[in-house]
């Protein structure tokens, strides 16, 4: 523990983003320290992800149909979207909507199609460097279950630019994808990727060790105590830390150990739920995404994963049986040959989402030595690489390849402060 108590920097959090960040930066030479609160890196958020990695799905949880959408199916406990009414949630629901316009959405969209390709390409070299992280190109399906979603689809791909091939219901038998009789029509988006997120994770986490990284698990983070603007100690379960760099990379737990440094950062449990059935034969080796309903089929080791819904429920980890009997009904009806199989796992996770659907990524100008690395949502998986690439470069001095100004972790205290200064009379 001793040896530790100064590092260069300490990651909090060893999930996919902090494992990734453990990597980056101690390829960069960096004194790195990484603590977990659970048992072992990967069993949070991360454990339970789709591991879908595309850049066409990438539009972000605040657009203007996802809130159309969520309005409808807001109180029905089956359907893809659920809302725990809660006071402390209305603030973050505000920003939500002012985020879902048009005008923001398909900027933030642009973004973050940006940030999944150089993820994806950086996904593919750490399978060049030998990193195992059982990562697979074979794109991935989009089905619709009406024709005038499929023409949405096809116009929704032009406008991406994104490579994909057409596949109407007199042809989906030429994909070799046993489909229900409820499915209009298909999009084939070919450079998408999918891999096992566990295994990613234990990957990573593998690889940062190797590098001269430590790793400590069972280590909870009390408190992050500030002077003058800087991080100086870390309180913790097995003692204090005193490193020179903080990275936040708690998933949804960031939000209240940043609050206690003075740094805003709403973050909101998005839960996520995933049913693990035992593979077959006939069943697709590519993932498949219900378009209508948001689920998703993938292919993993040994098993085949069905995975979405999005329940903005704080931090309550409960699982909702309707849920998940309504995500495996789906399931059922798209894919043939599910029915009767027994269940080898369900999960619920909590996913951190922000607002406007962006991550936090960067310095944060409350505390000088504090960078946020959280709030990706269902994207965690998808972007680890190029969040931990772009944390390392930004501790490391380096200019960043993308802007990061989309990202920065005081755009919501700034858009508060240039609301309320609007106000006559009001301090900003």
């Amino acid at each position: 523990m001793n040896a530790y108590s100064a590092p260069d920097v300490l990651i909090i959090g060893g999930g996919a983003i902090g494992v990734s960040c453990a990597l980056e930066l101690r390829r960069r030479g960096a004194d790195v320290r990484l603590v977990e609160r659970e048992a072992k890196v990967g069993a949070g958020c991360s454990y339970g992800a789709a591991g879908l990695i595309s850049p066409h799905h990438a539009t972000p949880i605040a657009n203007p149909v996802a809130m159309r959408q969520g309005i409808r199916w807001m109180f029905r406990p089956a359907s893809p979207f659920a809302l725990r009414a809660r006071p402390g949630l209305l603030p973050w629901l505000l920003r939500y909507a002012l985020a879902s316009t048009q005008t923001r959405a398909s900027r933030s969209a642009e973004v973050m199609r940006e940030l999944t390709a150089l993820s994806l390409a950086a996904h593919i070299e750490y399978i060049g460097q030998g990193i195992d992280t059982s990562l697979r190109q074979r794109g991935s399906l989009s089905v619709y279950e009406s024709a005038d979603g499929l023409a949405a689809g096809q116009r929704e791909t032009r406008s991406h630019g994104t490579s994909t091939e057409v596949f109407p219901r007199s042809r989906l038998e030429s994909l070799g994808v046993r489909l229900g009789p409820t499915v209009a029509g298909a999009i084939h988006v070919i450079e998408d990727a999918h891999l096992d997120p566990f295994q990613f994770v234990t990957a990573v986490g593998e690889a940062a060790l190797d590098a001269g990284a430590a790793i400590d698990t069972n280590v909870e983070v009390h408190r992050l105590v500030t002077e003058r603007g800087r991080v100086t100690r870390v309180e913790s379960s097995q003692g204090d830390i005193r490193p020179k760099e903080v990275v936040l990379a708690g998933g949804v737990w960031s939000s209240r150990l940043a609050r206690r440094a003075g740094v805003f950062a709403p973050v909101e449990g998005g839960k996520g739920y995933h049913i693990d059935l035992p593979l077959a034969t006939g069943d697709p080796d590519l993932p498949i995404y219900m378009e209508a309903v948001k689920v998703l089929a993938v292919p993993l080791p040994g098993r085949l994963r069905l995975a979405g819904m999005f329940e903005l429920a704080g931090l309550d980890p409960t699982v909702r049986t309707a849920r998940l009997h309504a995500m495996r009904a789906v399931a059922e009806r798209t894919l043939d040959g599910l029915a009767g199989r027994t269940v080898l796992e369900t999960w619920a996770g909590l996913r951190p989402c922000t607002p406007d659907g962006l991550p936090m990524i960067g310095r944060t100008a409350e505390v000088g030595n504090l960078t946020l690395a959280t709030g990706h949502a269902m994207k965690g998986i998808a972007l680890a690489p190029v969040t931990g690439r772009l944390v390392a470069q930004q501790l490391g001095g380096e200019q960043p390849r993308i802007d990061l100004a989309p990202f920065h972790p005081d755009r919501f205290h700034t858009a508060f402060r240039r609301l309320a200064a609007s106000f006559p009379g009001r301090a900003a």
